[in-house]
């Protein structure tokens, strides 16, 4: 089978969807597919793209329009950059199936090969709610995209799910988003995602401390997000910086984003000089090394956690998680951890848990346990096969 994921690259841009959309190529290309994906380049141009391989898989990376992101052809110049290049490279082929994880990438890709293939969708989180939440944020450019823009982005999506043959989601909570935006009912199939076998525990607490050069004797607190205001890390800093100066714990903050600099400068007016760390961007083996050493990893998310696959991760090594309720997160936590899940965006509710965390009064289940309850319900073996029943047919 001929196998065309739409979407971006996880080798060029790490983050949740890009992990789903790999992992999926991935297992489509160990089941004897010939696998491509098609992919903007992290720069911005206007030329056709091209084509390379890496890790069994082709990859197709093309230019994104070198347009403001308030310029009201930046959609559509968008998807005629995804179409001009698939058309270019990829057209003379016949393809089975076209697997869109990426809306725009997606829309283009079906202008340039027509009715053949089998569309399927993968909706990660629907783009109108997406971009609400993002406009809303982005001062008058932003309020004036929310007043033009949300009409079109509907339009757009809708005649994309209108056009595939099947949708997935990843969690209940977007299954009801989609139906609510799209009106789409029994069309969408919910299939989470899975703990990849690679995640998993190699190293005691102390062995990993030791290699990521922390104190083996302190509680540590650990979270790894984009320093970005729908992640929540002014929340966890201002819950978690006034206990760490108490020297009760260290609170280690990995990843990078536009609200870094001011989300240091917040932790320092707090006292958290020297025990709220910012390690920046981390490699794969210092992030596994992370989940090892901490006692607890800390998601503070307030809006649009489409599914939570970084709790899969966390649980994976026996890191328990404390989240907030935002969105899909309780999908993941409630039948586990049901007891370290709070309001999104009430610092006073966080910092609580984290107290009762750190004096012994709320204790998660056994390391062994969280890997147990992964294993029964997100195991590869568990999830995949569900997956293959909607791109294989």
């Amino acid at each position: 089978m001929n196998y065309l994921s739409a979407g971006s690259c996880f080798l060029d841009q790490p983050g949740g969807a890009e992990r789903v959309a790999w992992d999926t190529a991935l297992a489509m290309r160990d089941r004897g597919h010939a696998v491509t994906i098609v992919c903007t380049r992290q720069s911005a141009g206007d030329g056709p793209g091209s084509l390379s391989e890496s890790h069994g898989v082709r990859i197709l990376r093309y230019d994104r329009p070198s347009l403001a992101s308030w310029h009201p052809r930046r959609a559509e110049r968008a998807i005629q950059a995804a179409a001009q290049a698939t058309r270019k490279w990829l057209g003379h082929e016949t393809w089975d199936v076209v697997h869109i994880h990426a809306p725009f990438t997606g829309v283009g890709v079906m202008r340039a090969l027509g009715d053949g293939p089998r569309y399927i969708y993968t909706m990660h989180s629907p783009m109108v709610l997406e971009q609400k939440i993002n406009w809303a944020n982005q001062g008058i450019p932003g309020r004036i995209k929310l007043a033009f823009g949300l009409g079109r982005l509907k339009r757009i999506e809708g005649d994309l799910l209108n056009k595939c043959a099947g949708i997935q989601t990843l969690s209940e909570f977007t299954r009801r988003q989609v139906d609510h935006f799209h009106g789409l009912g029994d069309r969408v199939t919910v299939v989470p995602h899975w703990r990849r076998p690679d995640l998993k525990r190699v190293h005691t607490k102390v062995e990993a401390r030791r290699r990521l050069g922390w104190p083996e004797n302190e509680k540590i607190l650990f979270t790894v997000r984009r320093h970005a205001s729908r992640y929540g890390l002014d929340i966890a800093i201002q819950a978690i910086t006034p206990l760490a100066a108490e020297g009760r714990c260290i609170f280690v903050l990995a990843g990078d984003g536009p609200l870094r600099t001011s989300f240091e400068a917040m932790a320092r007016e707090l006292g958290g000089d020297g025990c709220v760390r910012f390690t920046g961007r981390i490699s794969d083996e210092a992030l596994a090394l992370s989940y090892e050493a901490a006692d607890l990893f800390v998601l503070p998310t307030v809006a649009l956690e489409c599914f939570g696959l970084i709790t899969l991760e966390a649980f994976a090594f026996g890191c328990p998680v404390l989240s907030t309720d935002s969105c899909a997160l309780p999908e993941t936590m409630q039948p586990i951890l049901p007891d370290f899940i709070v309001p999104a965006g009430n610092v006073l509710a966080l910092q609580q848990k984290v107290d009762d965390f750190l004096t012994g009064k709320l204790v998660p289940v056994p390391a062994e346990k969280l890997v147990e309850y992964l294993t029964e319900k997100y195991d590869e073996s568990v999830v995949l096969p569900r997956l293959i029943k909607l791109l294989e047919v």
